[in-house]
């Protein structure tokens, strides 16, 4: 059976909500006794509290409870990533440590969140055994992430093959460059809160705003000591994520704690300013890239080695090598990544992590090998182009890498680029034109999903899936309404409930595929069920018809060689009694995930990589980048960016687009705005705040072009759609800096470029 093209182009079914005010985040409900908590935070690095005076605060009107590491109850171990879904290994208010500035040392609670505010301003403490911190990449001790333990091994991300030191020794045309990425933090629009409220002793809800609510879940039940079944987790609308959201911090185990001490429902918001030091961070990488080639500018050797800051607290290894491992032809190849424990919050995810920096300096590493070889830097691409995946043997599953090439290089006015920088000025500006590779891998995860008709007809879907700002209620919605011949408006989606079939994460550009698969398999058996019972219902236009006749078109089940007879879902809904008509899917893409049963919903343990098939699944892409360069105010202008990506069959054009043009704007960031100013003496963040910590702007944003040139990937499942959501942000940084060096001949090896750093 052929599979289908692109889906349609299809309003958000959530966007009415969204816009009218009506959708339901977390912070969003008042129930009745609802109290308020505000965080005192750590203002040392490094230490011990010596006192902690909660006098005052207690005194204060309104205020129910000020809990610290002197009163508060003890919590329970609970396994941080991968093992589990807690940020942080170590539990918050159970002793007197300071690892980080920023670190949870107390929590007021008041019957208003301005009294809490107020009275944690009331909070006194000193601390000793104050030490100079470690706070920056360069005053920390750099150590391989394969030298610490089995885990940090597995997870390393190195690699090697061939013999890369002798082929660098012998190549006529040697790279040897330093790229470093500052550290970048989340600004999602909606501020981390949690509501949690008690229901007797042993049951807790909580809404959170979450990409992982089985992953959450499972980490408030651990902390609590409580079955898993007995913690339910609300998050029916997400904020954006961008990776902040997969993990499950001490905020919320804070605001359940205070939940139950002061026997009443509790609210906790992040202040901004908290937002950057409590939910992880890119940290910053330093990479340096060796490439040798020969006089054509053909890829003989790439040594690729990462170092990323981390914490004493939790060890957070983002590897730059997953951008160059197998993205091009290359037979001597090695990869090391290590990490700087400082006295910093743990980082974490944030957009395509490894992927985004590490694409910034292989792909500028090509652009300075294709200026020593004197070749043009897109056929230097296509020159090393891959045709199969060499670090796993296999072949691409599709690879529409050339086309997404040259329609950018179309449509960016490629072939009247200057080879040599300072070629075109126009007024105070010099222009320049760059461009770099995107790619992602393609994964799946474990997911459920129950896909059924109610009394009236219309088509529910439900799953404990979420929707994180990137259109998951649109795309299954999608998917269901082509299995069983609907319009996506008349499909109910229903997400973000515990009490819902279980799902995989909303991370790693993993969900729509991972749970799309599951609605798919659970619509196809629903679809089955009601030709069987349309067919066997004593009076319908189909009755005694062979399943292999019927079909199913705009809410009924027909006969396919006369349309016009049939009986709709209702009637046969109607006809079915009381028990609901639905099916239940669940897809184990891995013997592992079948073995490991719950776990695979908690860890990645039922994760099926990239290359765990007979193909190697990527999602690919070629980003182009106008600036226009004023030395004298020593601004850049990005003029126009340009993306054309293969990821496989597209179910929402609008969506992708729009995920697209987030990814690229994000990458724009990355480029020129965005990077965290830390206080070496005090490992103080000084712009930990969206007054200076810069983003883009409206006004910054360029004319954004996306194209997509893929087709569907038999490889990826029934829904043959690859990976979407991050690959938009890789290769840009890149592609913005190259084009610097086009305009001026300033090669950028430091994100965000700054035209004072030569």
């Amino acid at each position: 059976m052929a599979q289908p093209t692109d889906g349609p182009a299809t309003t958000r079914i959530d966007g009415i909500a969204k816009v009218t005010g009506r959708a339901d985040y977390s912070a969003d409900a008042v129930p009745e006794g609802l109290a308020h908590a505000v965080l005192v935070d750590a203002t040392i690095a490094r230490g011990k509290i010596s006192r902690l005076d909660a006098t005052e605060a207690l005194k204060a009107p309104g205020v129910l409870a000020v809990l610290t590491h002197e009163n508060a109850p003890a919590l329970k171990k609970a396994s941080a990533f991968p093992m589990g879904a807690a940020g942080h290994r170590r539990r918050p208010l159970q002793d007197a440590r300071i690892l980080y500035r920023g670190q949870h040392i107390a929590v007021v609670v008041a019957t208003t969140r301005e009294a809490a505010r107020h009275a944690a301003s009331l909070v006194r403490v000193t601390y000793q055994d104050e030490a100079p911190p470690e706070a920056t990449l360069a005053t920390g001790e750099t150590k391989r992430m394969a030298d610490l333990d089995f885990l940090s091994r597995a997870m390393s991300g190195d690699s090697h093959r061939g013999d890369p030191e002798a082929a660098l020794a012998t190549a006529p045309l040697v790279v040897d460059a330093v790229y470093t990425t500052a550290r970048t933090y989340h600004a999602a629009m909606e501020p981390h809160a949690t509501l949690a409220w008690w229901e007797g002793k042993d049951r807790l809800v909580v809404r959170e705003g979450s990409q992982w609510v089985d992953g959450a879940q499972d980490t408030l039940a651990a902390w609590f000591g409580l079955k898993r079944d007995h913690v339910r987790l609300l998050s029916a609308f997400v904020g954006g994520g961008f990776g902040s959201r997969i993990a499950v911090y001490p905020h919320a185990a804070l605001a359940a704690l205070a939940a139950r001490e002061v026997g009443r429902p509790v609210k906790l918001v992040l202040e901004r300013a908290q937002v950057f030091l409590a939910v992880g961070n890119r940290p910053a990488i330093r990479q340096r890239v060796r490439l040798g080639a020969d006089p054509s500018g053909k890829l003989t050797a790439l040594v690729h080695e990462s170092a990323n800051e981390t914490s004493r607290d939790s060890i957070y290894s983002e590897p730059g090598s997953r951008a160059s491992v197998s993205t091009y032809t290359v037979p001597h190849y090695r990869a090391e990544n290590s990490v700087a424990a400082l006295d910093i919050p743990p980082p974490g995810w944030m957009r395509a992590p490894g992927e985004a920096p590490g694409s910034f300096a292989v792909e500028s590493a090509l652009d300075e090998l294709a200026q020593k070889a004197g070749v043009d830097p897109l056929a230097l691409r296509v020159l090393n182009h891959a045709d199969a995946d060499a670090h796993s043997g296999k072949p691409w599953s599709s690879r529409k890498l050339r086309e997404a090439y040259a329609l950018g290089a179309e449509v960016v006015g490629w072939s009247s680029r200057a080879a040599a920088p300072r070629s075109r000025r126009e007024g105070h500006e010099w222009i320049g034109l760059g461009m770099a590779t995107a790619s992602y891998p393609s994964r799946q995860l474990p997911a459920e999903a129950r896909v059924g008709v109610s009394r009236d007809g219309r088509v529910y879907v439900e799953s404990r899936g979420v929707d994180i700002g990137q259109g998951t209620y649109t795309a299954l919605a999608i998917v269901a309404a082509e299995v069983l011949g609907v319009a996506p408006a008349q499909v109910d989606v229903r997400l973000g409930d515990t009490r819902l079939p279980r799902s995989a994460m909303a991370g790693g550009s993993m969900l729509t595929r991972s749970l799309g698969t599951a609605v798919h398999g659970a619509a196809t058996s629903l679809r089955d069920t009601l030709l069987d019972l349309a067919r066997r219902t004593k009076g319908s236009p189909v009755h005694g018809r062979k399943r292999a006749a019927l079909g199913v078109r705009e809410g009924r089940v027909v006969a396919l060689d006369a349309p016009s007879e049939g009986l709709d879902f209702a009637a046969i809904a109607a006809a079915w009694g009381d028990t609901p008509l639905a099916a239940f899917h669940r897809t184990h893409p891995t013997v592992l995930s079948r073995i490991t049963g719950a776990m695979a919903f908690t860890s990645p343990a039922g994760i099926r990589t990239e290359s765990a098939g007979d193909a190697s699944i990527h999602s690919w892409g070629a980003q182009f980048a106008e600036v226009a360069v004023d030395e004298e105010l020593g601004r850049i202008r990005v003029r126009r960016l340009v993306g054309v990506f293969d990821c496989g069959r597209i179910l929402n054009p609008t969506a992708a687009r729009s995920q697209m043009i987030g990814g690229m704007t994000m990458g724009l960031g990355m480029a020129l705005m965005e990077g965290g100013h830390v206080d070496p003496r005090t490992a103080k963040l000084v712009n930990g705040d969206l007054g200076e910590y810069l983003v883009p702007v409206q006004a910054d944003v360029p004319p954004i072009d996306v194209f997509f040139v893929g087709e569907p990937d038999p490889a990826a499942g029934p829904l043959g759609s690859k990976a979407v959501g991050e690959i938009g942000i890789t290769g840009v940084a890149a592609a913005i800096a190259n084009a610097v060096y086009n305009a001026i001949g300033h090669r950028a090896r430091a994100l965000p470029i700054d035209l004072r750093n030569s």
